[in-house]
């Protein structure tokens, strides 16, 4: 009975972490999509405004985009190293598991 709660335990837990896994990885993708459009938009923006004016702009926009990018780039961060963490945990929660599982010849 325990063995198949731990077992249900698990599943679960690997089913959960894999669809918050699966939700950031959309949100990074979303990410990508709003920022190449948001770059060809620049580059057509480019195109059509004058070259000084234009040069300002852009630098306002880089400033305030490479934020945004940090931002991102931090939160994406942010969840690989807890993702690397849980996996961590949970190897060592595998050993311990074993270790109690197989008797210790004293």
């Amino acid at each position: 009975m325990t063995q198949a709660a731990i077992l249900i335990q698990s599943k679960f837990r690997s089913y959960h972490e894999q669809k918050k896994f699966q939700q950031s990885r959309r949100a990074a993708v979303l990410i990508q999509q709003y920022y190449r459009s948001y770059k060809e938009f620049g580059r057509l923006r480019l195109h059509r405004q004058g070259a000084a004016t234009a040069l300002v702009q852009h630098k306002l926009r880089s400033s305030l985009l490479a934020k945004r990018q940090d931002q991102a780039a931090r939160k994406i961060m942010r969840f690989l190293r807890r993702c690397r963490h849980r996996v961590n945990e949970l190897k060592r929660a595998k050993e311990h598991e074993n270790l109690q599982k197989s008797p210790l010849t004293m």
